[in-house]
């Protein structure tokens, strides 16, 4: 693979080149990084690739079909965007996908969609509808699915599709990290207050966004661990976490986590909002 022009670092070349077969890149590829312009970077290279004409050392950057695809003006690459002011895409939208998938490429020899943010945007219902073409793609078609977490897409998604993680560049203070952590030790832990006395390091506002910053990171491995992947972060909470909870339960934390991320910068009463967080984290621990 050529990288040049592209600013990736040597971990993540080594993982796209991973994904070359004698010229040819997977049909689905889900590509999980949780920094967003990394991501769309990686399906920019990904796309150019798929439509390049030269023979060898693709994607080579000079040849038309990578220009188009370079200034995202290719007509052979779609990216696929909620409607209006939906947050998901709707199940009109997949049905316009699928039909469009069978229709022969305007240019190059392979069409390419890029869904953005699909582990937001992709409702079980759409990625039921989904299944059948990532099961049963046609020729030359590829879907690449830019994710912070692969994990809270559908099982039989993720097994329908060659998943690459990206590393990941968290710069995290010390005492944030070590607070993190024993949040996610107070989460497992059975004693409530283990967890109320965890959550006061959120008082510190200017500390508070690393700390929550840091939890996701620990559930988001426990998440990994829960479905066969490595940890990234912390692979000794999440194994913890993975054998103590659910893949369900791990996913309903991590968007706690993040509701109160949000809360933390509309300045509410921190007292409350541990309380709160305390009772939801507890809450979700215990519910059947």
């Amino acid at each position: 693979m050529n990288f040049s022009g592209f600013n990736f670092c040597e971990s993540d070349k080594k993982s796209l080149s991973a994904l070359d077969n004698h010229g040819r890149i997977p049909h689905a590829i889900i590509i999980e990084r949780r920094d967003k312009e990394k991501s769309a970077q990686a399906a920019k290279f990904l796309s150019m690739y798929a439509v390049c004409t030269a023979e060898s050392n693709k994607p080579c950057a000079s040849c038309i079909q990578c220009r188009k695809a370079k200034s995202k003006s290719h007509p052979d690459i779609s990216y696929a965007y909620p409607e209006k002011k939906s947050k998901t895409y709707s199940i009109d939208q997949i049905r316009d996908i699928i039909k469009d998938a069978y229709i022969r490429p305007n240019e190059a020899q392979a069409k390419v969609y890029v869904f953005e943010e699909a582990d937001n945007r992709l409702t079980a219902v759409a990625q039921n509808s989904f299944l059948k073409l990532l099961e049963e793609p046609p020729q030359n078609v590829h879907f690449i699915l830019l994710c912070e977490n692969a994990q809270k897409l559908l099982v039989t998604i993720l097994s329908r599709c060659t998943v690459v993680r990206l590393k990941n560049e968290v710069r995290l203070d010390s005492v944030a990290v070590e607070n993190a952590e024993k949040i996610a030790q107070g989460i497992i832990s059975s004693r409530e207050y283990d967890l109320l006395l965890a959550l006061n390091a959120l008082t510190d506002k200017e500390k508070a966004d690393d700390v929550l910053t840091a939890v996701r990171l620990i559930l988001r491995d426990a998440l990994a661990v829960s479905v066969g992947s490595e940890a990234d972060f912390s692979e000794a909470l999440g194994k913890s976490l993975a054998s103590r909870f659910t893949k369900g339960r791990i996913i309903k934390m991590l968007e706690l986590t993040e509701d109160a991320a949000i809360k933390i910068k509309q300045n509410v009463n921190i007292n409350l909002l541990t309380a709160w967080l305390c009772g939801e984290y507890r809450r979700i621990s215990w519910q059947r």
